[in-house]
């Protein structure tokens, strides 16, 4: 095996290493103008890249991100992206040494979690990472949803000039859209890329039109959603299709009346949402609940804790009449070795026997409360004997409401 070459991609590489996990994902390589309009992703990414001679056969990243964490604090979180290599160089532990010094340099600098999106969800659990909430790809009826099972909150909709739209979604996502688990800063860059459609002019005489609404309340603005909507293909069809493609709002009852304004929209008589919170509560709010049709559930977001003192004194934890050990094994950093006790008013490293033993992965997934440690010991993920009184009182320590969910791709 030829002993590859793993470094930081310097600013002159960027587009071999970009090409690289293209090519892996199944991409072609970029034009000028998409890497023009990346690079400031790159800007804000520790990436690291393989080389062969001198051709990049492989990389791995890590966005500079912070999560949200049961009780509403933020932890610096890696956002691992742009993971690949080359179809001629697999197989030859070039993954597994990317991954590893990634992680290890990311918890160097000081970052308590990484998260991902996986491409093949098989591969990361050898890396400690495990499956910390879902979402669900929706179809709506429009015809079907109301009248509504719930009165409107106080407050307007306005729709956003293309213009003002980069001015104004990064503040309202900031202040109103961070009381889920799970969900993570945005960058600039990420915004000027999701936001695009919606913030230029339109180049045909009709096509598909790209929308930003925000809705204000009393405090001001408090929500927005981001959808495009088009006609449907046919001679003779007057009526359109509408896909959201992020919602978001201070609160279950902001988030009701953004979907009541989508679903309001005049000839759109579908729509559909790729991503949406498993426990969103627009489905039983509607006068048929079977107008919004789940179609798939699937991972959001795979989490794997760097820091396990930091992770669990950031968190906060429910009522329990009891306290529970939790004997933590990560092969890949010895300081996250050791047992925990938890209870309501926090964790703390101790020496008593441990009610449970887990894997780095396991706890991860339990991490940010939206995957019962009940499910944990039924998928064989953690030991099958242990006691259902232990999995039930870890239940009621680490669960939360609502679920975790992300909702950012990157």
């Amino acid at each position: 095996m030829t002993d590859h070459d793993i470094r930081p991609v310097e600013v002159h590489e960027r587009r071999a290493a970009l090409d690289a996990i293209r090519a892996a994902l199944l991409s072609g390589p970029v034009d000028d103008a998409q890497f023009e309009s990346g690079a400031g992703s790159f800007d804000d990414c520790d990436s690291l890249a393989a080389w062969d001679d001198d051709r990049c056969v492989g990389s791995a990243g890590a966005f500079r991100f912070d999560s949200t964490v049961p009780g509403g604090n933020r932890v610096t979180t890696a956002g691992v992206t742009r993971v690949g290599v080359l179809p001629t160089h697999t197989r030859r532990g070039l993954l597994t040494r990317m991954m590893h010094r990634l992680l290890t340099e990311s918890r160097e600098r000081g970052n308590v979690l990484a998260t991902l999106h996986a491409s093949e969800t098989p591969i990361y659990r050898r890396f400690g990472f495990g499956l910390g909430s879902d979402a669900v790809a929706a179809v709506i009826r429009t015809r079907d949803a109301t009248p509504w099972r719930t009165s409107s909150s106080p407050g307007s909709m306005r729709l956003l000039a293309r213009t003002e739209i980069l001015d104004t979604v990064p503040d309202v996502y900031d202040g109103a859209a961070r009381w889920r688990p799970g969900s993570i800063s945005r960058p600039r860059w990420w915004w000027e890329r999701v936001l695009k459609e919606a913030t230029e002019p339109a180049s045909t005489p009709w096509g598909k039109g790209s929308f930003v609404a925000v809705h204000t309340g009393p405090d001001g603005d408090d929500g927005f959603v981001v959808y495009s909507v088009e006609w449907e293909e046919g001679f003779g069809i007057t009526t359109g299709t509408g896909t959201v493609q992020d919602l978001w709002g201070a609160s279950p009852a902001v988030e009701l009346d953004l979907w009541r304004y989508v679903l309001g929209i005049d000839l759109v008589t579908t729509w559909k949402a790729e991503l949406r919170p498993v426990d969103e509560p627009v489905r039983r709010a509607m006068h048929d609940s079977r107008a919004y049709d789940a179609r798939q559930r699937a991972d959001d977001q795979w989490v794997r804790i760097l820091d396990v003192d930091g992770a669990l004194e950031a968190r906060t934890f429910g009522d329990s009449t009891a306290a529970a050990v939790v004997r933590v094994h990560d092969p890949m950093f010895a300081a996250n070795c050791g047992a925990w006790r938890i209870a309501p008013h926090g964790a703390e490293r101790t020496e008593d026997e441990s009610d449970v033993e887990v894997d780095i992965a396991a706890l991860s997934a339990a991490y940010l409360g939206g995957v019962s440690w009940f499910d944990l010991a039924a998928s064989a993920q953690i030991g099958p004997s242990t006691p259902t009184a232990i999995l039930r009182r870890l239940d009621s320590l680490f669960a939360v409401q609502p679920a975790p969910f992300c909702g950012t791709g990157y």
